[in-house]
C-alpha cells in the first residue's frame, strides 16, 4: 500500500533528530526492580543512557504502533473472509485511505530512528515485517526493489523483532509501560475506523486471557 511507501522514503530521506535525553534518578531503582537478569558489558554511563533512548523512543512511537498495528489486523480478518480479486483490490484501496486519514503525515514526518522502532514494534504486535506487508499489498517485485534502496542506505525492511536480545531493552520498556509503571506520549485515534480497531483489539486480548 502506498502508505508503507510513505513510510519507507520517510526512513530514507530523514535524518536522525537528536533529543535531549535527561537521565532520570530512579532509572537505578527500575535496572534493580526490571532488568536484574541483564549481564551489563557497558559502563553504568553508558547503559543509562541506552535504556533512557530507548524508553525515549519507545515512549514516542508507543501510540503510532498500537493504532497502526490494531488496524492491520482488522484489515487482515476483514481481507481474510474477501473473494475475488476485484473485490480485494478496492478493499486494499480504501484501507489505503483510511490509514491516510488516520495518520496524514505524521509518519512521514517521523526521524529514521522512531521510524525504526515502529517498524519493529508494528511487527511485535502482527507478526509482519514492513518487506512482507509491502511484498503482500504491492507484490513481491515492488519490495525486493525497496529493500535493495533500504540496504544501500544502511535499513532492513525484513527488521524483526527479537525480544530476547537485541530488542531486549525495548521489550522491557514496553512492559512497563503495559502494566502502567511507565508513561508514555498519548497519541489518540483520529478516525472512527481507528477507534473501532482499537475496541476489537482489546476484545480479542480479553478473549486470549479468559482462554
Amino acid at each position: 500500500m502506498k502508505y508503507y511507501i510513505l513510510l519507507i522514503f520517510s526512513l530514507l530521506n530523514l535524518t536522525i533528530t537528536s533529543q535531549n535525553l535527561d537521565l532520570e534518578n530512579k532509572d537505578s531503582v527500575l535496572f534493580g526492580q526490571y532488568l536484574p537478569d541483564l549481564e551489563i558489558t557497558a559502563s553504568s554511563a553508558a547503559f543509562v543512557k541506552k535504556w533512557n533512548r530507548t524508553k525515549f523512543y519507545v515512549k514516542s512511537v508507543y501510540d503510532y504502533a498500537k493504532i497502526c498495528s490494531a488496524m492491520l489486523t482488522t484489515f487482515e480478518d476483514s481481507l481474510s473472509k474477501i473473494e475475488g480479486k476485484y473485490s480485494r483490490k478496492k478493499y486494499l484501496s480504501s484501507c489505503n485511505k483510511t490509514l491516510k486519514k488516520e495518520f496524514g503525515n505524521e509518519i512521514k514526518e517521523m526521524s529514521v530512528n522512531r521510524g525504526i522502532y515502529l517498524m519493529k514494534m508494528i511487527y511485535r504486535s502482527t507478526g509482519m515485517t514492513t518487506y512482507e506487508i509491502i511484498q503482500k499489498y504491492r507484490g513481491g517485485g515492488t519490495a525486493f526493489w525497496f529493500q535493495a534502496l533500504c540496504l544501500v542506505n544502511g535499513q532492513d525492511l525484513k527488521r524483526e523483532y527479537d525480544s530476547e536480545n537485541e530488542d531486549l531493552l525495548m521489550e522491557r520498556a514496553i512492559g512497563l509501560i503495559d502494566s502502567g509503571k511507565m508513561t508514555y506520549y498519548k497519541r489518540v485515534p483520529l478516525t472512527d475506523e481507528a477507534r473501532k480497531a482499537l475496541k476489537q483489539n482489546r476484545r480479542g486480548k480479553k478473549r486470549k486471557k479468559k482462554k
